[in-house]
């Protein structure tokens, strides 16, 4: 897996992080550390680009969930379970972090773990770039 982090400021500052190669067990560590060093450093807008992964494992799955509470902004419990509820409804997108272009078969994991239902999923960079700002 190789990784790239860009910085993009359209509307908002966004970080984007390009990711090439299987995402799997084996590359865990090679996403988390340069995106955990990203948000050490102050990144709070991370669009994660997938077009260029040919294979996601349940780990990359459970590793985009760990950066969507990263970057969940904590509410009272009211707003969290305003929140969850809207995740059920499949009404709520994260303000926080996008997902890029993933492949055909990388989306069908992402749809079938669910995790369209809380976290956009773009097919033009623009479009995800400019969704951060609402």
């Amino acid at each position: 897996m190789e990784i790239t982090i860009s910085q993009s400021t359209m509307k908002v500052p966004v970080t984007i992080v390009r990711v090439e190669g299987v995402f799997d067990a084996n590359s865990v560590e090679q996403f988390m550390e340069p995106t955990k060093d990203a948000i050490d450093g102050g990144a709070y807008n991370i669009l994660i680009d997938l077009s260029n992964v040919s294979f996601m494992s349940s780990i990359g799955i459970r590793i985009i969930n760990v950066l969507y509470f990263q970057l969940h902004p904590k509410g009272t419990d009211e707003q969290e379970k305003a929140v969850a509820e809207s995740i059920k409804a499949g009404t709520y997108q994260a303000q926080h972090l996008k997902i890029l272009s993933p492949s055909e078969n990388v989306c069908k994991v992402l749809i079938m773990a669910g995790i369209d239902r809380y976290i956009g999923i773009f097919e033009q960079e623009e479009g995800a770039l400019l969704a951060f700002a609402n």
